[in-house]
């Protein structure tokens, strides 16, 4: 690996070389005192920091994984970094957000920064209009789900009505390694629920589907499963999404 260091000696701590570089670079003692901090810093934080500690700039919810940042860092070989994203308070009042890698060689730590404060913004927008869906569809009856075309049927977004349907909550079904809707399939109609969504998806039409659920309590249900599958512009399928209701037994 290379070196965090490497460039970024103490022969130019002082000097224009570490003005150099694109990111902010920083050289922090053992107690995580700013020793030194390029132009860079400068530019992306508006505010000197040398002779201080840097924490002071980690927002304060942040801190206390700044303080795990600089153990992993202290714990390891020298050159081995840690890495975590921070949030710095900038001193216009404004958070950016950083992903901050860490490296101890001798009695120093070296600090490099990215800036991925608008990436950061776009997901927080991005969760924020997914929390505004949910509250939608959480007002509707049944299972309503976007989800991974696998055959775990991976759930990425699933309304609270499932409680209702399944037992589970939505937690149990979101991104799990442990959990997965397929698991919820009676044997007998996995294979059935399988390659009548890939017929569909191949043809690009929605799907139909009624087979049966073991439910958290251990009762069985017959379900009806609308949906669609979602493409990109070059007709990969990235995922499917509908919803799943009970059916009453001989109802049409």
């Amino acid at each position: 690996m290379v070196s965090l260091a490497s460039g970024f000696d103490e022969v130019h701590v002082a000097g224009a070389a570490l003005d150099a570089y694109p990111v902010p670079l920083l050289i922090l003692d053992m107690d995580g005192i700013v020793r030194s901090a390029n132009a860079a810093w400068t530019r992306a934080m508006s505010a000197a920091c040398v002779g201080l500690p840097f924490g002071r700039d980690v927002h304060p919810e942040d801190r206390g994984c700044w303080q795990a940042l600089l153990r992993d860092a202290r714990d390891g070989h020298d050159g081995m970094a840690a890495r975590s994203r921070l949030r710095l308070l900038h001193p216009a009042g404004d958070l950016r957000w950083f992903d901050c890698t860490v490296a101890r060689e001798g009695a120093s730590y070296y600090l490099s920064l990215v800036d991925v404060t608008q990436e950061q913004r776009r997901a927080n927008a991005l969760e924020a209009r997914l929390r505004g869906v949910l509250g939608l569809l959480d007002g509707m009856p049944g299972l309503l789900y976007r989800g991974r075309n696998n055959r775990s049927w991976t759930m990425e977004i699933v309304s609270a009505g499932c409680e209702a349907l399944t037992g589970y909550p939505p937690e149990w079904f979101v991104d799990s390694h442990e959990h997965s809707f397929s698991q919820l399939i009676l044997p007998e109609f996995a294979d059935y629920v399988w390659y009548g969504v890939q017929e569909a998806l191949a043809e690009r039409v929605p799907f139909e589907l009624r087979y049966r659920i073991r439910c958290a309590d251990d009762t069985i249900k017959l379900v009806l499963e609308r949906g669609v599958g979602i493409y990109s512009e070059g007709s990969e399928v990235l995922g499917i999404e509908g919803a799943i209701f009970e059916v009453r037994e001989g109802a049409r």
